[in-house]
């Protein structure tokens, strides 16, 4: 049977119920983010790390995947193992659905049973117990009490004691009720209990992994290839107690030929669930490599791509904003360009992936519950939800218009200090320009620009709109700024200045095209803020929203 798998994550993926096929019970959208290569890449490399030439045998291997928390872990694994049910056998566990249970080894022989049987002949024999597995049971039942074994396993020990040797292994065992006893489910739980005695311990491992074994080949010979991959997903979120010993189950209990473990973790957190059980001064990471043969770290995704997966992108856009009631400003008609800018903030003060999905929601979630009539500078709120983020102090100064920095004796502005200390030169805005925004167009009809969209630089917005309504030291003021402090002719002139320097720049045809059209994108940036008004609100505006947003407790989601 031929192995190539065509790892094709371009359409949505539709997880099924296995006892209504018709019923949907997940779904995965097409893969944004490129990760489908990785799949690919992963599987060549897991199949020949673990297979022996010398021999022709399928060794075990233990491979983690780490990633930070909203790169797409779970996401991958699905689609990853969905793909590779096609010629392997292949088991997925989400050890967080399943913390609840006291024994990770029952979680994982019973996911085992559950998804092997289902990938099996229909008339296989392999999931009934063999005979020494049964013998050992027996053995092992006169040392359990039966009365504990009863209530906390549900088996019991004796009923199985009083099997017949020679029972054929169609037969059923029951128990006092005449209830078939799943032995399957039975060889676990009492396994598990062997297993933390001294003198049982080695004998029902090695009858355990016989078992595990005969279960996987039952699937290959039903037309799969070796080897068999068993993925653990959202471990890191499991309580530490139970996170360990899922490893410690894998590592000393399920180093099986031919089968592949895959455990995707956070393995930062991971780290600390395991300092939670040995201590803070655990070495925690050196622990962990012993449990992996390798690492491999799923490249957290650049905002781009990763923000429309976890956010209502529609909620973004002008008609939504219309029906609302609102402005937001700047005022693009695609959702996309809002979402492109909203990015290129977040790019700037270097968030993670997590910090970065927060804020994005925060703002949709901010938008969304605005009053109608409501002005919202969008560049603004998320400016200063990142400098909260990253710097609650300098937040809070310059939310109270108390910002002060000095270097020696020279004042540094605002502005300065935020483009020195974020390196946010380069960061691209995009500005949907219509002439039909600016109000006033008797100057304006004389330089002749195209109406489109303009790449107007974030250091420009921060200098020349940001840092004076927020700036203490410069001596600028929000009221300055839009003009109102001298009434309505205040606004004029201020317009008036911009359209002079447009119609400069214009008649500039000396310079190079490039910073040209820079410089203009950055003036009408300028010119649609002012004209708009956008920003007349006073700080303390932007300050509840802010104090509002950052209200909302995140509740941990892996994507």
């Amino acid at each position: 049977m031929t192995d190539d798998i065509d790892f094709n994550w371009e359409s949505k993926l539709e997880i099924k119920s296995k006892d209504t096929p018709q019923k949907v019970i997940e779904t995965f959208p097409e893969d944004k983010l490129d990760r489908a290569k990785y799949a690919k890449f992963l599987t060549k490399y897991l199949k020949s790390s673990s297979y022996d030439e010398s021999t022709s045998t399928h060794l075990n291997y233990v491979l983690n995947l780490n990633s930070e928390w909203g790169a797409g872990k779970s996401y991958f694994l699905r689609r990853w193992a969905d793909d590779l049910k096609l010629k392997h056998p292949v088991v997925y566990i989400d050890a967080w659905k399943q913390d609840y249970s006291e024994d990770p080894l029952m979680t994982v022989i019973s996911s085992l049973i559950n998804q092997l049987k289902d990938q099996a002949p229909k008339s296989t024999e392999a999931f009934k117990p063999p005979k020494k597995l049964i013998g050992l049971l027996k053995a092992a039942a006169p040392a359990i009490a039966r009365g504990i074994t009863k209530r906390y396993l549900g088996i019991d020990p004796v009923k199985i004691m009083e099997s017949d040797d020679e029972i054929d292994q169609g037969d059923p065992i029951v128990d006092g009720e005449d209830k078939p006893i799943d032995m399957g489910i039975a060889a676990s739980k009492i396994v598990g209990h062997l297993i933390s005695e001294h003198d049982a311990k080695s004998k029902a491992i090695e009858s355990l992994k016989v078992t595990v074994g005969q279960w996987v080949k039952s699937v290959v010979n039903n037309g799969k290839n070796s080897p068999a991959f068993i993925f653990i997903d959202e471990l890191d979120r499991c309580r530490p107690s139970y996170a360990v010993e899922m490893l410690e189950t894998i590592k000393h209990i399920f180093d099986i030929q031919g089968v592949i473990f895959v455990v995707a973790t956070d393995t930062e957190q991971l780290q600390h669930a395991v300092k939670a059980i040995y201590g803070e001064g655990f070495d925690a990471r050196t622990y962990l490599a012993r449990f992996f043969d390798s690492r491999f770290s799923l490249k957290s995704p650049n905002f781009d791509n990763l923000l429309e997966v976890h956010c209502q992108k529609q909620k973004l856009s002008k008609e939504h904003f219309d029906k609302l009631d609102i402005l937001v400003w700047p005022e693009n008609e695609d959702s996309q360009l809002t979402l492109d800018n909203i990015t290129a903030v977040l790019n700037s003060f270097g968030l993670s992936t997590r910090a970065g999905i927060q804020i994005t929601v925060k703002v949709i979630a901010i938008i969304s519950n605005l009053d109608s009539s409501t002005k919202l500078d969008i560049l603004m709120l998320t400016t200063l939800l990142c400098i909260r983020e990253k710097d609650e102090g300098l937040y809070e100064e310059i939310i109270n218009l108390k910002f002060t920095k000095k270097n020696g004796d020279k004042v540094v502005s605002l502005d300065d200090f935020l483009i020195d200390r974020f390196s946010i030169e380069n960061k691209k805005l995009k500005i949907e320009f219509d002439k039909n925004q600016v109000h006033s167009t008797s100057r304006f009809r004389f330089i002749r620009f195209e109406i489109g969209i303009y790449n107007a630089d974030f250091s420009f917005y921060i200098k020349n709109v940001f840092a004076p309504i927020f700036d203490n030291q410069s001596g600028r003021s929000a009221l300055t700024f839009i003009g109102l402090a001298g009434g309505s002719s205040r606004t004029s002139n201020v317009e008036d200045n911009i359209l002079e320097r447009l119609s400069t720049i214009y008649h500039e045809v000396s310079i190079p095209e490039e910073r040209f059209y820079g410089e203009c994108a950055n003036k009408i940036l300028e010119l649609l803020a002012v004209t708009s008004k956008i920003n007349s609100a006073k700080p303390q505006f932007y300050k509840d929203l802010v104090e509002l947003a950052s209200a909302i407790d995140w509740i941990d989601e892996e994507s």
